[in-house]
């Protein structure tokens, strides 16, 4: 388990280094190609975090707790959102449209 965690730990530092990257980024077209390679990134972040999980038992027909993953996901997404959309405005100019 030991591995796994640390490999989780550098994937959660790639995400970080990645977002201060792209909030730091005046270009446009450097920004969005940085924050496609945050999405990339969270994306192995996920599977690697799945495969250290392993298989979940659970009784068959059941999903426990699917809806509030799902809320806690969405949630996630609102937040990042506007996060990214505070993060591209500029004081004076209106937000840029991707």
């Amino acid at each position: 388990m030991g591995d796994q965690m640390l490999r989780l730990g550098a994937r959660i530092a790639e995400i970080e280094a990645l977002y201060g990257c792209a909030l730091d980024e005046r270009d446009g077209r450097a920004a969005r190609r940085l924050l496609a390679e945050l999405a990339r990134a969270g994306a192995r972040l996920a599977e690697e975090a799945d495969r250290a999980a392993g298989p979940a038992r659970r009784p068959a027909g059941t999903r426990p707790g699917r809806a509030r993953l799902r809320r806690r996901i969405a949630g996630t997404q609102r937040t990042a959102d506007r996060i990214i959309s505070k993060a591209s405005r500029r004081p004076g100019r209106p937000a840029q449209s991707a």
